[in-house]
């Protein structure tokens, strides 16, 4: 058991809470608390590539994008390689464009078969040769089938088929390989606490925005910087997203002091009727 009062200090950084989850109806979900060092600036783009909508959360600072696709397939990525990701906003201002991320997930959002989005994860360098697939935890399901892929610059993929008996959870630590992401010490403890809390908190959960409510739940026996929901001064969660792939439907909520919501851009022709649903609002943790 992880004590708290082992751990404890303001003084360091953690990351995003990434969730796949099968409700008591069957529904496929993925969801996730997107922790920055920033103020966020998000929208949520719905387009045709290739002829398939693809509806996605995008950052406007670092280009970063995940959402899904009319053919159920959804994409959601955390960070191994994390300091990097705390430094994203600054990075893409010092090169002058953003990494080739939140290309290569819109590339993979725009297959129809779930094991064509694999391959383009994995494959797919977005222009850049030296930065080959997306890298990080990344989970990928359809209504049929889930799975994680785990891969840093070091690490070759690892690809797992989940088991949908059982929630499965990735925070900022290595599960296939023990030696990326946070490896030891405050960081590497924190991950696998926040590991465990959201655990706990997905356990009984029945309707699928409930898996938002749980993960931002404020403890008032917890440090916020101990809980999968972040409000420090150094790093907080800007919002949450979930993508119920078997209602083709996303959520996104915006924390109205971390965060600032930019609307809904739709990019399809006028005559054409959208297949994917979209829900977006501004709250604050549930307390």
């Amino acid at each position: 058991m992880i004590k708290l009062k082992n751990i404890y200090n303001d003084n360091f950084i953690n990351e995003c809470v990434m969730v796949h989850k099968v409700m008591p109806n069957g529904c496929i979900c993925l969801a996730k608390n997107r922790d920055r060092t920033y103020s966020a600036n998000m929208t949520v783009i719905r387009e045709l590539v290739d002829n398939t909508e693809i509806v996605y959360i995008h950052d406007e600072d670092t280009d970063w994008s995940e959402g899904l696709n009319e053919h159920g397939i959804a994409i959601a990525n955390t960070a191994l390689l994390v300091n990097r990701d705390e430094n994203e906003k600054k990075l893409a201002k010092k090169k002058g464009k953003p990494s080739a991320d939140g290309i290569k997930m819109r590339a993979a959002l725009a297959k129809t078969k779930i094991s064509e989005a694999m391959k383009s994860l994995i494959y797919y360098t977005g222009g850049d040769k030296l930065n080959v697939g997306v890298k990080g935890h990344t989970f990928i399901a359809n209504p049929k089938h889930s799975f994680s892929i785990e891969m840093t610059s070091k690490h070759l993929p690892v690809i797992k088929k989940l088991n949908r008996k059982y929630d499965h959870i990735r925070t900022n630590h290595g599960y296939s390989y023990p030696d990326s992401g946070y490896t030891q010490g405050r960081d590497y403890k924190s991950s696998k606490l926040r590991h465990a809390i959201g655990h706990k908190e997905l356990k009984g959960v029945k309707k699928d925005y409930e898996i938002l409510n749980r993960l931002s739940k404020h403890y008032s026996n917890i440090p916020s910087w101990a809980t999968p929901y972040r409000d420090t001064n150094k790093l907080s969660t800007t919002g949450q997203v979930l993508m119920n792939l078997s209602e083709l439907k996303l959520i996104l909520r915006i924390d109205n002091k971390k965060g600032n919501w930019s609307g809904i851009i739709d990019r399809t022709p006028e005559w054409y009727k959208p297949k994917i649903k979209i829900q977006a609002e501004t709250s604050r943790y549930t307390g």
